[in-house]
């Protein structure tokens, strides 16, 4: 299953469990997924610093839940950027269940000290 956006590929890696966005052939961002119980859970997405702010974590936030909207279970979202993707897109409210206690933020400790 491989979708363009663009010029934005993603395919689904279920050996390393990762949905892979690619530009001219290369790995440009990524989102993590785990199975666990036979529930599906995004854990993590990442974009190269030099390749954001062009829709590509967009497109794999998409081509994930379109793909994974098909399983008969609610897929959990752990990742704060897909959690956020589902906000401005309600199609996908049905297939997810989004646990915002457990997102990770996105500052490091050392970024709210710095502010001191």
């Amino acid at each position: 299953m491989e979708q363009s956006s663009a010029t934005i590929k993603v395919r689904k890696d279920e050996t390393t469990r990762l949905y892979e966005a690619l530009t001219d052939g290369r790995v440009v961002g990524t989102l993590a997924y785990e199975t666990t119980g036979g529930r599906i859970t995004l854990t993590h997405s990442y974009v190269d610093r030099d390749e954001r702010h062009q829709g590509i974590a967009s497109a794999l936030a998409r081509y994930a839940l379109e793909d994974l909207s098909q399983s008969q279970t609610k897929v959990g979202i752990y990742c704060g950027f897909v959690a956020d993707y589902v906000q401005g897109h309600p199609e996908f409210n049905v297939a997810v269940d989004i646990n915002r206690s457990a997102l990770i933020a996105t500052r490091t400790t050392r970024d709210a000290n710095s502010r001191r």
